[in-house]
């Protein structure tokens, strides 16, 4: 046992065929960063749950199953561990909504492939977060009249400005979400300096953390916010964070790839990417892409120690919770019922351990990735 994750014995992938589990072991993590979990974690996952249910979403069989399981509540719970629960409500709330929106019209089964789908279903999502009540999609689809719910309860308790960054950080999501449908449609892996650069927009990371701003009732004022120190903060803590989403996942991943009828050579993982682009094996690729998340953190952790002793106090709450989102994710996604019971059928199909490590990675120079190199710029 390692700062309360268990430790691996040695990095790789092992597939049971007897019973056909899979398990992963991911190499040590360096993460100093502190972790903390919401108190009411339990409380807001079954409010959310009873939210969505009441708007026809999610009530039975695996959907029900793989809410649960998302566990939004642990999960939010981690980035904002002292918020009130009352206000962190609309947070999980969203979690669980778009948590299904990801699972039906993303990135699992023939949905993949339906760019069109997803992108008439995605701008009338767009419409009504941006102007609730716009847009009516009847009894026959709930998943807008909750979103238009939210939106509204969003709109009562942040600022335009909020509002607006919530909007763009949903509209930069969508236009990753679309990058990927091309490159499942050209059934081609992405290049690694491609995949740098908008793995922090496929994995929704400024939609995610745009609803803290809302909860803590304060407003990073934007030349605070869009300054090239901040900017690099955030995409450091979303890429990381969604790298880290990668490692986690890619049992799940390779669960559902070996059982989808639909065969692709189109990989859209980390590991899978490294191994593909330099040429190696899978213990290999686990070892590079834990290399490349070590060095991201220790990036991150030295421009925040350089931005936090003149920051404002809205911004120094949310570098906390940046700070916070690296290490909670890990801590969330290394137990999630989402990643260890794929479709909601079989629990315990997928056993991820990872273990964090206080040695901090030795290279300090940026990786030769263009995309992203300007991170380590002295700003």
């Amino acid at each position: 046992m390692r700062d309360g994750v268990p430790a691996p014995v040695a990095a790789g992938v092992r597939e049971d065929t007897a019973a056909e589990p899979v398990r992963v072991t991911i190499p040590p993590r360096y993460c100093p960063l502190p972790g903390a979990a919401h108190p009411d974690a339990d409380r807001l996952n079954a409010c959310a749950a009873a939210w969505i249910q009441g708007h026809g979403l999610c009530r039975n069989g695996a959907q029900r199953v793989r809410m649960a399981g998302n566990d939004c509540g642990g999960f939010y719970g981690r980035i904002m561990p002292a918020a009130p629960a009352g206000r962190l409500q609309l947070a999980v709330d969203w979690c669980v909504l778009m948590f299904a929106f990801d699972d039906l019209h993303c990135d699992e089964g023939p949905a993949s492939l339906r760019a069109e789908d997803f992108t008439g279903f995605a701008t009338r999502l767009l419409r009504v977060l941006e102007a609730p009540g716009t847009v009516r999609g009847g009894p026959a689809d709930p998943f807008l009249a909750a979103a238009d719910d939210l939106a509204a309860r969003c709109r009562a308790a942040g600022t335009p400005v909020q509002v607006r960054r919530m909007v763009d950080g949903h509209r930069a999501w969508f236009l990753g979400v679309l990058w990927e449908f091309g490159c499942r449609l050209r059934d081609r892996t992405p290049s690694l300096d491609d995949y740098a650069h908008l793995r922090q927009h496929t994995a929704a990371g400024t939609a995610t953390m745009s609803w803290t701003e809302i909860i803590d009732g304060t407003e990073i004022p934007g030349a605070v916010m869009d300054s090239p120190a901040v900017r690099a903060l955030n995409e450091l803590a979303f890429t990381t964070a969604a790298f880290d989403d990668d490692l986690f996942s890619y049992g799940k991943e390779r669960w559902l790839a070996a059982r989808s009828p639909y065969p692709s050579r189109c990989r859209l993982n980390l590991v899978d990417i490294l191994a593909a682009e330099h040429g190696l094996g899978l213990e290999a690729a686990l070892v590079a892409a834990v290399d490349l998340c070590d060095r991201l953190t220790l990036r991150f952790i030295q421009l925040r120690d350089r931005v936090l002793p003149t920051a404002c106090a809205p911004l120094r709450l949310h570098l906390d919770h940046l700070s916070h989102l690296i290490r909670g994710n890990i801590e969330w996604g290394l137990r999630a019922g989402r990643y260890t019971n794929p479709d909601g059928r079989h629990p315990g199909a997928v056993t991820t351990t990872g273990s964090f490590t206080r040695t901090a990675p030795r290279a300090d120079a940026p990786p030769p990735l263009p995309s992203i190199a300007w991170w380590w710029d002295r700003f």
